[in-house]
């Protein structure tokens, strides 16, 4: 089964759609919106997030990132998200959490599984899934597969788009 880039899962969303919802965003869009509402979830990839004030300088992720994705610059540590493969091998040596990133692989099954849990407040209140983002559609294969599996559940599909495509 493919896999999706999902930036979140919000539940008990009241603004995304008639009655109480779970919002689904997914994470990459075509647009660089500089109003955007979420703008981490712009770049359709794994981001490797980095805090300078829990960072102790020990190189840890600099010598196990096998792409050579980070450098050092004035005591800072400089990601380029280009070279980055998403292995996340610097986040998990990290041993002060200086570093965490965006985004999460999920399968059908494990976003409907979490939609699921809320089907009582569905029903009570007309409410049902959104998809958002990011941008849905930039994943359209995925988007296709999870809202028929949501039908599957009679659950109500609603899905925020910038409509570019």
């Amino acid at each position: 089964m493919e896999k999706g880039l999902i930036f979140n899962i919000q539940k008990f969303s009241i603004h995304d759609g008639p009655g109480i919802r779970t919002t689904v965003f997914f994470k990459g869009c075509p647009l660089k919106c500089k109003w955007c509402s979420n703008p981490e979830s712009q770049l359709h990839k794994l981001q490797i997030l980095y805090d300078f004030e829990k960072c102790v300088h020990c190189k840890k992720c600099l010598l196990n990132c096998p792409k050579q994705a980070i450098t050092e610059k004035e005591n800072h540590m400089i990601f380029n998200h280009d070279k980055c493969i998403g292995c996340l091998q610097c986040v998990n040596h990290c041993p002060t959490k200086a570093l965490s990133h965006e985004g999460y692989f999920k399968e059908i099954q494990e976003i409907v599984d979490v939609c699921m849990q809320d089907i009582d407040f569905y029903e009570e209140s007309n409410g049902g899934v959104t998809i958002s983002g990011g941008e849905g559609m930039a994943q359209p294969e995925f988007l296709e597969e999870l809202v028929l599996s949501l039908k599957e559940k009679n659950l109500h599909v609603a899905i925020e788009t910038t409509g570019y495509i």
